[in-house]
């Protein structure tokens, strides 16, 4: 049997969508395992992030695979945008097209309004 329209039989309402990749990263980026180039024990996150920034600085890295990776200048280009986009987030685009930079006081505004009603 259907409920009485504009009732529901879910009162709790649809449960909230879930980000499931990024849950399943994030939980995966969290185990901690063996680190060969520190001989500890690191979470898997930290040692992407330096085998990253290794690869940024240097235009090459030892996997933990002991896999050589070396950049040409286009991927290592691409590589630092992407950094800067995460670490930084993308510019603010703010666009100010009536002041000119110009800060504009309320009494400026009060002062130039023409009031269009009668007195």
């Amino acid at each position: 049997m259907a409920p009485p329209k504009g009732t529901t039989n879910n009162p709790s309402g649809r449960p909230p969508k879930s980000r499931a990749l990024t849950t399943i990263l994030e939980q995966t980026g969290n185990r901690t395992i063996d680190d060969k180039f520190t001989g500890k024990r690191q979470a898997r996150k930290r040692i992407l992030a330096r085998l990253v920034w290794q690869l940024a600085t240097e235009g090459r890295v030892t996997l933990p695979n002991e896999t050589k990776l070396e950049l040409d200048p286009e991927d290592w280009i691409g590589l630092v945008k992407w950094i800067y986009q995460h670490v930084d987030g993308p510019p603010k685009a703010e666009m100010d097209v009536t002041t000119m930079g110009e800060k504009i006081s309320i009494l400026e505004i009060v002062k130039d309004y023409d009031d269009p009603r009668p007195d």
